[in-house]
């Protein structure tokens, strides 16, 4: 799985110390052990690092009753996990470890509820939220591996941005040039996932060009939302849109009831973001596609894998750094925020792409003392893929000291 070669079309290598491993996906948790070790859990399987990350086991069948989708160690010691099977999501702990595993408990069985990376999280308050996004109604569905809109004058492969690489045809981007919609959802717990309470209603923005929520721009969607828990107590949910930032909500209450959402001051294209609370500081570490409109217009929408770190809850951001950039875009650590604040997608033909055109997405996170596991899927055509390919892209996984990011 170690391939020193694998920064062949990278712009952004690692430096001396970090390490990076090819071929362990993104789904999943990193959780530490009592016997010293870290456990990786993803679907039905298990890996061991005992050596802090650099090097793993070969997955190992999980007992766990639900595909894994995430991890949190409880504050009563326990593990804790959530997972989606036929539309329905679940929970279930286990007080060994993960050697044996509760009966799986139904959290929510709305349709189209999905929940993505780190999407459950304890409060200091010992209350358990999930939060996750309704996928849906689209314009489009998948059939036989093919996307088949409802308007037949709207057809996916037909609508979809292009770009040309070495005289080839590339499909860059698919999401944004169909109609579609999408809000989040949060759930809680208050008994340690034994029983669960739905938000009552759907988070979407309803804000103008100046990000003011009055609906004089109509409705935003709010994607595959993040969050974590503020020093002052607080919940920041960030989530993916379509207008050329994250949006953001906060809870004063535990995530019972969630302010009307805005844009952050966080450039981004129509893609997720993973923010974690770091432990040892309350302090917010997010890793997300930071771009420019303009950016996001030539085809460079996940061209640019950045993170940065909030001392205050989120409202505002600092040590910006780029983990990951294509070739075409400009090596810099920090995009300003632009106006108006409107829809943004890639043009329908963005020409030629440069050979290194690359992209990096879905990012997750997970720290273990003072160690942070980055785990993501990055492509290009140097690799034989596109971005619409997406099922041959390569995993990657990336252990720094958490000390590098505040550098």
């Amino acid at each position: 799985m170690n391939d020193p070669e694998n920064t062949r079309h990278v712009l952004k290598p690692l430096h001396g110390g970090l390490s990076e491993i090819l071929g362990i996906g993104a789904h999943g948790s990193v959780v530490a052990l009592a016997d010293g070790s870290i456990m990786l859990a993803q679907e039905s399987a298990s890996r061991i690092s005992t050596d802090g990350g650099r090097t793993w086991s070969d997955p190992h069948p999980l007992s766990c009753p639900i595909p894994v989708g995430g991890v949190v160690r409880l504050q009563s010691g326990g593990l804790a996990v959530y997972g989606s099977r036929d539309d329905r999501t679940f929970f279930s702990a286990s007080n060994d470890d993960g050697k044996s595993w509760s009966e799986p408990k139904l959290i929510g069985d709305f349709p189209f509820f999905r929940p993505l990376h780190h999407s459950m999280i304890q409060l200091q308050t010992g209350r358990l939220l999930l939060a996750g996004y309704i996928a849906g109604p689209y314009s489009w569905e998948q059939r036989d591996g093919t996307m088949v809109s409802v308007h037949p004058d709207l057809q996916y492969d037909d609508v979809m941005a292009y770009g040309t690489w070495r005289g080839r045809k590339f499909g860059i981007e698919g999401h944004g040039h169909a109609p579609e919609m999408g809000a989040t959802v949060v759930c809680r717990s208050d008994d340690e996932g034994r029983n669960w309470t739905r938000h009552p209603g759907a988070i979407m923005g309803w804000f103008d060009f100046d990000g003011i929520p009055n609906g004089h721009c109509g409705q935003t969607s709010c994607f595959e939302p993040t969050f974590a828990e503020t020093p002052d107590g607080n919940v920041l949910l960030l989530m993916r849109s379509t207008v050329g930032r994250l949006v953001q909500s906060y809870s004063t209450d535990g995530g019972e009831h969630w302010s009307a959402v805005v844009p952050s001051d966080l450039p981004s294209s129509e893609s997720p973001g993973v923010m974690v609370r770091l432990p040892a500081t309350g302090d917010l570490l997010l890793v997300w596609n930071q771009v420019s409109r303009d950016e996001i217009r030539r085809g460079y929408r996940r061209g640019r894998l950045s993170s940065a770190i909030s001392r205050d809850g989120g409202h505002s951001w600092s040590f910006f750094k780029t983990l990951e950039l294509s070739e075409g875009l400009e090596d810099l650590e920090q995009v300003p925020p632009e106006y108006p604040i409107q829809m943004v997608r890639a043009r329908d033909r963005v020409g030629p792409l440069p050979d290194g055109w690359a992209y990096s997405h879905y990012a997750n996170l997970d720290v273990i003392g003072d160690t942070v596991i980055l785990r993501y899927p990055r492509g290009g055509p140097l690799l034989g893929i596109a971005e619409q390919n997406l099922h041959k892209q390569e995993s990657v996984m990336r252990v720094y000291p958490l000390q590098w990011f505040y550098e």
